[in-house]
């Protein structure tokens, strides 16, 4: 798999015996191969344990004009999977359009429908899949890998970027140099967000949970009623506005929240005892409809007011009734790490002050001015880890969603030409690596 930013410590002991390249004043991240060959990219993963080897993603004409032989490899092994990657692709979209043509009122302006329809015409025709894939996946094993040069974030975004853009000889250009070709092809090269490049990746045979997750992720990129937030029992769908927005209405809820399972305890009651899961209902209801993912925002917040914790997971449906969370990302904030008057904003929000004004009606005890800015301050701790854990879920939708928000392939522009920003999943942090 393709998670990118973690390089797992038990791989990279068994690299670094060896001297690590010179300091790379490029954007491109490189392996330094045992017979002396520069491979330049983007290193997707670095493999654990005995298997070792770093995954990454080459750009063709780059690696064949300077890798030949390995090229030529590489150029073999994606061949061989190839068509039993298609006629893999054709069955699952055409499941997966019988599955929503269903439950869509209108299929004609549907944009997963209508790309799924172009995607089957494409598969079905053997001359359009003989133009290569822009980019290539590619699998070193560790005993061909000498060392390997990893980047910032904010580099690998510009690489792709740069491969996005098809701005030519992105592997050797220096940072600032790929910022000037970048921010001409119409993009903020100190920005967030860079359009998917899935479209620019061959296709390869992959396990059946791996495609549910990434039409899980392509129906949220499309469908604005598949996120939810929860808090203790309460579940609720969530603003799409994002995490900074809804703070304040999310800090209301968490209060109200709070309120009433006090006024329960007070009443000897416990409303969870024997009752199913709200999420299995939701889950239901989303299953209905032929929908197989969902993205529920978990809060939780002690009784001590300790720290803020945020856990938002996409759930995939691997079965009619069999949920199970693909992707996991969670945060945790003190409240002693906000800096004074950072929560302003959120006491000012009608919600807050509702929460507050009904703690004290359901005769809750006096809120006093230091446990409304302990309050306070964990509302603005909630909403940094909300950002926190959300943002990294961003990415790694954007990761796993298909290329349905790009523009047909015959209305693409000819390379190097301006390529308009194209729609990520949800605004966030500088992307991670590719899937």
């Amino acid at each position: 798999m393709f998670p990118g930013m973690i390089l797992l410590a038990a791989a990279l002991a068994g690299f670094q015996k060896q001297p690590p390249p010179p300091v790379n004043p490029h954007a491109s991240e490189r392996v330094l191969l045992q017979d002396g060959s520069m491979v330049r990219g983007v290193i997707t993963d670095v493999l654990p344990g005995s298997r070792g080897g770093v995954e990454m993603l080459v750009r063709r004409e780059w690696a064949e004009k300077n890798l030949k032989p390995w090229f030529g490899r590489w150029d073999r092994a994606l061949a061989a999977g190839s068509k039993a990657a298609a006629r893999q692709r054709l069955e699952r979209l055409r499941g997966w359009r019988k599955d929503r043509a269903a439950a869509v009122k209108v299929a004609a302006d549907d944009r997963i429908l209508g790309w799924i329809d172009r995607e089957v015409k494409r598969l079905e025709d053997p001359s359009s899949n003989a133009t290569p894939s822009v980019l290539m996946p590619v699998t070193l094993a560790k005993a061909d890998v000498r060392s390997f040069n990893c980047q910032s974030p904010a580099n690998v975004r510009l690489m792709l970027l740069g491969w996005s853009s098809r701005i030519p000889d992105v592997e050797t250009m220096k940072v600032d140099g790929l910022k000037d070709a970048v921010e001409a092809r119409g993009f903020a090269p100190d920005g967030e967000n860079v359009p998917p490049i899935a479209g620019m990746l061959p296709l390869v045979p992959e396990p059946e949970i791996r495609w549910l997750a990434r039409r899980a992720a392509t129906e949220l990129a499309v469908d604005d009623d598949l996120r939810f937030v929860r808090y203790q029992d309460m579940i609720r769908p969530d603003a799409p506005a994002g995490a900074g927005a809804a703070a304040g209405d999310i800090l209301g809820t968490m209060d109200l929240s709070s309120a009433l399972s006090s006024l329960a305890k007070l009443l000897d009651l416990d409303p969870g005892q024997g009752r199913e899961d709200p999420l299995v209902k939701v889950f239901r209801k989303i299953g209905d409809r032929g929908r197989v993912g969902a993205v529920v925002t978990r809060l939780e917040v002690p009784p001590d007011l300790s720290r803020a914790n945020v856990e938002t997971t996409l759930w995939v449906r691997a079965a009619a009734e069999r949920w199970i969370p693909f992707v996991v990302k969670s945060s945790s904030v003190r409240p002693e790490d906000i800096a004074a008057g950072e929560g302003d904003d959120i006491a000012a929000d009608p919600q807050v002050q509702k929460a507050f004004s009904l703690a004290e009606s359901l005769g809750l005890g006096q809120v006093t001015p230091e446990i409304k800015a302990r309050a306070l301050r964990m509302g603005t701790a909630t909403r940094k880890a909300l950002g926190a854990s959300r943002g990294e879920m961003a990415r790694a939708l954007n990761d796993l969603m298909l290329p349905v928000l790009e523009p047909p392939r015959d209305d693409r522009p000819a390379a190097p030409g301006i390529l308009p920003p194209a729609p990520t999943v949800r605004p966030a942090e500088p992307a991670a690596r590719p899937q």
